[in-house]
């Protein structure tokens, strides 16, 4: 085994994990630490995301539902793909962009298509947030992905999309 960096946020999972796996011998420890890592890198990340676009009256979510109104601000999108992009139940989603459409962020039109079809876009006060936000927000992950080479982050990224990919394949883990 190779020494890996202390984690002082993690010890404390990674010490229940290995109490377990005295109590239940054969427990795949690796991929049980793999997981909450990714886990908890996933939470790490969504706190620190809420306190930068907290100031601006959003928070994570509100946030990526943004993020992806800019994307396809061309097209808008349907709230059924808002819903499963952001990976929000759609009564939540809906409870997100009537809070972002009263603050004049996104606004609702019917569909060209189908008429009975919700289109939502951005605003153009929606994009200026974003457009104001990207540049800080970029800058504060350059400070904590320093942590890795331009290599480590290739490898890190084909390895996540390969785990991603095989989940997929599989269905969600229990």
């Amino acid at each position: 085994m190779t020494d890996l960096p202390a984690c002082p946020g993690f010890a404390v999972i990674e010490a229940s994990i290995g109490r377990v796996a005295e109590r239940l011998r054969g427990a795949p420890v690796r991929d049980i630490v793999l997981l909450r890592l990714i886990k908890h890198l996933s939470t790490q990340f969504g706190a620190h995301l809420n306190r930068m676009v907290r100031p601006a009256g959003l928070n994570e979510v509100s946030f990526r539902t943004m993020m992806m109104l800019f994307a396809n601000a061309e097209t808008g999108m349907h709230a059924s793909q808002l819903s499963e992009a952001a990976g929000e139940t759609r009564a939540n989603m809906t409870r997100i962009c009537d809070e972002l459409a009263r603050k004049g962020l996104l606004r609702r039109r019917a569909g060209t298509s189908d008429r009975r079809r919700v289109v939502l876009e951005i605003t153009r006060k929606g994009s200026n947030l974003i457009e104001r936000l990207l540049p800080k927000m970029w800058s504060e992950l350059d400070l904590g992905m320093r942590a890795l080479s331009a290599k480590e982050k290739l490898d890190l990224e084909r390895l996540l999309k390969k785990l991603a990919a095989a989940i997929d394949a599989k269905g969600q883990p229990a």
